[in-house]
């Protein structure tokens, strides 16, 4: 809980510098690009967190890494460098995305279906869902052999089961 409250309140003030400086997309993809390294490369992970190589040297490997990033961009970087934040990256990243949904209105929607659904069906989806939510609408399709027919709609914490195999399971209960 502690981590999230410290990734919260940076993606907050790093949100505002990208809001006052118009940069909120590269600042996003840099801090993606960052957490991916620090998650998934060892040896990166190793150099940041490392107690002797000195804060100039690591600056030095990002600057090296971030060479087409406008000073604003790698100013954060390395001001999370600094405050020893890297390591929240992961929330810091999350929250950012929060904000970012929050404040373009854009709902992420998780849809499992047994079939691919086609490009028709996808926009008929999401103009459904932009109609009743009053959101923008990031879909990402799942596909899940297992199921039936229908399909299974995830939407923040809301899950609503569409399958044939909960409804038949329904129309059972109520005999």
């Amino acid at each position: 809980m502690a981590d999230n409250k410290v990734g919260k309140r940076y993606a907050e003030a790093i949100y505002s510098v990208g809001e006052s400086n118009n940069n909120l997309k590269e600042i996003y993809e840099a801090l993606n690009l960052l957490m991916e390294m620090y998650l998934k490369d060892k040896e990166f992970k190793n150099i940041i967190n490392h107690p002797l190589i000195s804060l100039e040297e690591k600056k030095d490997f990002l600057s090296k890494i971030y060479f087409s990033e406008k000073e604003k961009v790698k100013d954060i970087i390395f001001y999370l460098l600094e405050k020893g934040r890297i390591i929240d990256i992961k929330e810091i990243v999350a929250e950012y995305l929060k904000i970012y949904y929050l404040k373009n209105k854009i709902l992420d929607v998780e849809a499992t279906f047994a079939q691919d659904i086609t490009e028709k069906q996808r926009e008929r989806l999401i103009k459904n869902l932009e109609k009743r939510t009053n959101k923008k609408i990031n879909l990402k399709v799942n596909i899940d052999k297992s199921i039936i027919g229908g399909g299974i709609l995830k939407i923040g914490d809301k899950i609503i089961d569409g399958t044939i195999k909960t409804q038949l399971k329904t129309l059972i209960k109520q005999d």
